[in-house]
């Protein structure tokens, strides 16, 4: 039986290829709130907007996000765009949180932030990063081409 190897973390000259949004959301009509954490490929597909299938889970203070891949979009309308996967947390509590995203079980890169009224990035991935992270919706989806995910 094949010994199952654990991913690696912060591989030495990965490049970055998903960005990571995270902000407050406010869903009025159905009267919830909470944090949002919104990633989206850098790459833009020309002819379908993927979906990037994330899973979540929560274990105290830890959240981890899994990076499974992309599935294809339901509609057989041809868009161009970036791969987007939307993920809502609703009952995280003001405080610390590390974040733990895993790319396809081959490597983890970790952060550290701070949630509050405000949400700050305590803690970058150090060496390897394959995902960049930002409060800041500016620096998540620069171009005009980018589908609405509000």
């Amino acid at each position: 039986m094949a010994k199952k190897k654990s991913p690696k973390i912060n591989r030495k000259g990965a490049q970055s290829e998903y960005r990571l949004l995270i902000e407050h959301f406010e869903d009025q009509l159905a009267k919830r709130s909470g944090i949002v954490f919104l990633f989206r490929t850098k790459e833009e597909f020309q002819n379908f907007v993927y979906e990037l299938v994330v899973e979540t889970e929560m274990k105290g203070r830890r959240i981890f996000f899994k990076i499974v891949g992309l599935r294809t979009p339901l509609s057989d309308f041809p868009a161009a765009g970036p791969a987007i996967c939307r993920c809502e947390m609703e009952n995280l509590k003001p405080g610390e949180y590390t974040l733990l995203i895993d790319r396809r079980g081959k490597q983890v890169n970790q952060f550290r932030i701070s949630v509050r009224k405000k949400i700050k990035i305590l803690q970058e991935a150090r060496e390897g990063k394959f995902i960049d992270i930002t409060t800041d919706r500016s620096e998540w989806s620069p171009g005009p081409e980018t589908p609405n995910v509000e």
